[in-house]
């Protein structure tokens, strides 16, 4: 983080960190090129294994070195990468920091493309996984074996919403001399520092929150300066880099994070609020709700509350997708984070390629609904909630 940054406050550093001001442009003009000048300065910053070096836009650009900037100054990271997708951010940092013959501890109960990537493609390679409940702290620490690596978790997993107790996790990493990675994409670093909780390294999807309107893909990488340095290699190797035009679009989304969060998260939380009340809803999973599980938990991890919630219609997946298929404002679709509420059912979306009874273990039963509350009125949100749910309640009765 640049330590001009250091004394400004979180709303500040979202708007003016990492800007890069040339010729007195207030934004970051679009630098749409490939490849950069091979100064003398340049040769010996490469020589050197300096990662941020300007060579070729493959390896950085003064685009994804503005994010970079804005994004480290958030998350109060010593230095970070950009990727051309979460999943490239995160299958990049484990193979940079993984070899054959190493150990990770996961769970099951996370995003389905980082399911995936441990199940099927680190195996491969001779890299071990071990699967933990990520809400049980001992069982991370009873997976660890003596060629354990990484510790791996999400703040919230995806999509059952359930609370990861980072300090704990943090505290088994340093006591077994383990990295320990967090996904922050949807908690974002206005509501969760993992970082400043003890975390090594700190993952985020930038397609969501932090860009903030479904018209970019992009992932990050952010932490302490020397685990970078080792994944950077991977990341000149693997090749997953980000147009810096998609930059210049994060960039701009990043600075009214701590503007739109608010508003996605009070939302989320009436609309799961009336939800636990509403006659056609079976549960609701939010972890502001003191009917959660692990309420006590979130209250000391994620405070200020998610934009996310899910839960169960009554009826099964044939009334969820009634349900989905019925409404007009919210809009069914993969992903997250956007200013427009977006909806969708694990089971035939994110979660797909993850096996039946592994979805069903970590809560994702029948009639499942996971929900990515925008910023438009509250009211209308719920109107378009709840006309939706009379329409199945309806089609049950006539079917009935």
């Amino acid at each position: 983080m640049n330590p001009v940054d250091a004394d400004k406050r979180f709303a500040t550093r979202a708007v003016v960190s990492g800007n890069q001001h040339i010729e007195g442009a207030v934004n970051t003009p679009i630098f749409q090129s490939s490849t950069y000048q091979l100064t003398d300065e340049r040769y010996q910053g490469w020589a050197n294994g300096a990662q941020h070096t300007l060579l070729y836009a493959r390896l950085s650009s003064l685009n994804s070195e503005a994010v970079v900037e804005k994004l480290c100054a958030l998350e109060d990271a010593e230095d970070g990468e950009l990727f051309g997708s979460g999943m490239a951010a995160i299958s990049t940092t484990l193979m940079g920091l993984l070899s054959a013959g190493d150990h990770m501890v996961a769970s099951a109960d996370c995003y389905g493309g980082t399911y995936g990537l441990m199940t099927e493609d680190l195996p491969r390679f001779g890299i071990e996984i071990s699967m933990a409940d990520m809400t049980d702290p001992a069982s991370y620490e009873a997976a660890i074996q003596d060629n354990t690596k990484i510790i791996y978790i999400e703040v919230l997993t995806n999509p059952v919403l359930k609370v990861c107790d980072i300090e704990a996790m943090v505290a088994i990493g340093k006591k077994h001399g383990l990295i320990v990675i967090v996904d922050n994409t949807f908690a974002t670093p206005w509501a969760c520092k993992p970082l400043a909780m003890g975390c090594d390294l700190v993952i985020h999807s930038c397609t969501k929150y932090l860009n903030g309107h479904s018209d970019v893909v992009a992932g990050a990488i952010l932490g302490r300066a020397d685990l970078v340095a080792e994944i950077f290699p991977r990341k000149v190797h693997f090749g997953g880099a980000v147009d810096p035009h998609a930059c210049y679009l994060l960039e701009r989304g990043i600075r009214t994070l701590h503007a739109r969060m608010p508003i996605h998260v009070s939302n989320s939380l009436e609309i799961a609020t009336r939800l636990e009340d509403h006659p056609m809803i079976e549960s609701v999973n939010h972890p502001s709700l003191a009917s959660h599980p692990q309420h006590d938990v979130a209250q000391r991890i994620i405070p200020k509350g998610t934009g996310m919630c899910s839960f169960v219609v009554k009826g099964g997946d044939g009334a969820a997708l009634k349900f989905m298929r019925s409404l007009n404002i919210i809009f069914e679709a993969t992903s997250l984070g956007c200013i427009r509420s977006l909806v969708e059912c694990p089971s035939n979306s994110s979660h797909s390629f993850v096996p039946e009874e592994v979805r069903s273990e970590a809560g994702v039963v029948p009639g499942f609904v996971r929900m990515s509350i925008g910023i438009e009125d509250l009211e209308d949100i719920w109107e378009d909630i709840d006309q939706a749910l009379a329409q199945v309640e309806a089609e049950l009765l006539r079917l009935a």
